[in-house]
């Protein structure tokens, strides 16, 4: 199909190989995402993890993520000798990987996620309150 217009020369063409090349693009940003979260694998994101607050400071709490299947994704386990008041309360029981993004579900069954940084952190969303980071240990 064209269009043409007098101020327009030539007129303008608004076949399909418009819509291929945007699908394509779609579908290229896609794969990207889809890439992203494929490189994140349960076996690489298991493990111990000592929990910071703001500017990277430690709490003294750590959190073990094993890749042992629990209800809401894999088994998370805080360690007993945490006394940071907030990660007490939440008390992650679980814990998956949704989109590239770490998710850790409560006992009451809300969750956080966080975010992975090139440093090897793991950073929660800043829209989601105080700041809250996961260090592999």
């Amino acid at each position: 199909m064209t269009l043409t217009s007098p101020s327009l020369r030539g007129g303008i063409s608004l076949g399909f190989g418009f819509w291929r090349r945007g699908f394509g693009i779609a579908a290229l940003l896609l794969s990207s995402l889809t890439a992203t979260a494929a490189e994140l694998r349960t076996g690489d994101v298991a493990g111990r993890y000592g929990i910071l607050r703001a500017e990277d400071r430690d709490t003294g709490c750590m959190l073990t993520l094993e890749a042992r299947p629990a209800a809401g994704g894999y088994k998370a386990q805080l360690a007993p000798a945490c006394r940071d008041n907030g990660v007490v309360i939440f008390d992650p029981v679980a814990w998956s990987l949704e989109r590239g993004r770490l998710a850790l579900t409560a006992r009451k069954g809300h969750k956080t996620y966080f975010e992975h940084h090139p440093d090897g952190v793991w950073r929660r969303d800043a829209k989601e309150g105080k700041p809250l980071s996961l260090r592999r240990l």
